[in-house]
């Protein structure tokens, strides 16, 4: 795979980074592998976290080629518990909102498997998904949303520009993080944005990472991570502007940016209260990051010491949970000697093995055949869902354990 490291701000190109975040290095998030691919190693790439003391954004350095990355990606949409609903209501809210008119022409960058764009069309609007994963752009035209399997660029807006007209609404949800030439695809945005048009981006938000301790929502495929100021930087750069903002609380907390054209209007009361709760918090300094990576290493400590008691008294201990976010806590938390079995309720991950330390994933049947003593569930923000599944291995004596974001063992 290529890799290659960008040690300059990637809104502002300025070197001035401090290390806030010393991660320990892993391979990427999603790379669960077939039988078939054992045999291989898999690279590992550093993941240490930096904030850009200039303009506040928060990066990793180290690149993996997107290449790499999404043309065979394995994630879907419809995967993440209650997203489809979310994205179904974003499509009537904005639709509401800005009063769009049937046939308006609605973009989405990063569009997945259509789950977003279904909402518009549904409301009779015209529809373009674009997405570099090949296999899921060919599911979702097939499924009746038009999606080209292409990375969006200020050049391929200008190719775009001789098809297409100008768009009502350009959406990018969990997208604008895993993007390294940010100034590029901004640029691109203005280009296929109409004159009164709205680009709609959601992406993790920083405060909401930090606050909620989803430190797992690190790793390669996110390259930045974001507060409200670095956005309003990076927008105002190439004449556009945050005009409105929300927290959102899908993905652990995030931040919803709405953008228009700068034509010097006022912004809502929304960034104002943003931008003040940010300067309170401390956000952009590294006394806040080194609070924060003390909070990690003591939950880490936690596990890692009733782990060590379990397997010296010889219990069955298996994980829950094969998604990116469980690659970061493996590694970060050295947690590999701890555990043969991850299960998952995923079909597309079942019988596939990690990432690196390549554990089997297994089917979430295997707690009734096998009776773990306690699992260990990776997928922590879907914990109350998995535990309601799964009564009955407590009825049976069984216990899990929630690592994040304060260690808890139910029994």
């Amino acid at each position: 795979m290529s890799h290659y490291t960008n040690d300059c701000c990637r809104i502002c190109n300025s070197k001035d980074l401090s290390l806030a975040l010393p991660l320990k290095a892993s391979p990427l998030a999603d790379t669960y592998i077939t039988r078939s691919m054992l045999d291989t190693t898999q690279e590992i790439y550093d993941m240490s976290v930096y904030l850009c003391n200039n303009c506040g954004l928060v990066q990793l350095t180290s690149v993996v080629a997107p290449e790499d990355i999404y043309i065979d990606y394995l994630y879907r949409t419809t995967t993440s518990v209650g997203l489809p609903e979310h994205f179904n209501k974003s499509a009537q809210d904005i639709s509401k909102k800005y009063n769009l008119k049937e046939n308006s022409f609605i973009m989405d960058i990063g569009s997945n498997d259509g789950s977003l764009l279904k909402g518009y069309k549904q409301l009779g609007m015209k529809v373009l998904g674009i997405d570099p994963a090949q296999e899921i752009a060919k599911e979702a035209t097939q499924n009746g949303i038009e999606t080209l399997a292409i990375f969006f660029s200020k050049d391929i807006s200008l190719e775009l520009g001789k098809k297409y007209p100008k768009a009502s609404i350009i959406n990018c949800n969990n997208l604008i993080a895993n993007i390294d030439d940010l100034n590029d695809f901004v640029a691109g945005v203005k280009n296929m944005l109409d004159e009164n048009g709205v680009f709609i981006c959601e992406t993790s938000y920083l405060q909401s990472l930090i606050e909620n301790m989803v430190f797992d929502t690190i790793y390669h495929e996110h390259l930045s991570y974001y507060g409200l100021k670095p956005l309003e930087y990076l927008f105002q750069k190439n004449g556009l502007k945050v005009v409105d903002a929300q927290i959102v609380n899908t993905k652990g907390g995030s931040l919803k940016c709405f953008v228009e054209h700068d034509k010097k209007q006022n912004v809502s009361n929304n960034v104002l209260k943003i931008r003040e709760d940010e300067k309170q918090f401390n956000l952009y300094t590294q006394k806040t990051f080194d609070i924060f990576y003390k909070k990690i290493e003591l939950e880490k400590s936690k596990l890692i010491n009733i782990l060590s008691d379990l397997q010296q008294n010889q219990k069955k201990v298996y994980g829950y949970g094969a998604s990116n976010t469980t690659t970061t806590l493996l590694y970060h938390y050295e947690l590999n000697p701890y555990f043969n079995i991850i299960m998952d309720d995923n079909k597309i991950k079942i019988n596939r093995y990690s990432p690196g330390f390549h554990i089997p994933i297994i089917s979430s049947d295997i707690i009734y055949e096998e009776s773990p003593d306690v699992i260990v569930i990776f997928a922590w923000r879907f914990a109350d869902t998995i535990i309601r599944k799964h009564e009955k291995f407590l009825k049976n004596g069984g216990k899990f354990i929630i690592p994040l974001p304060e260690l808890k063992i139910i029994g």
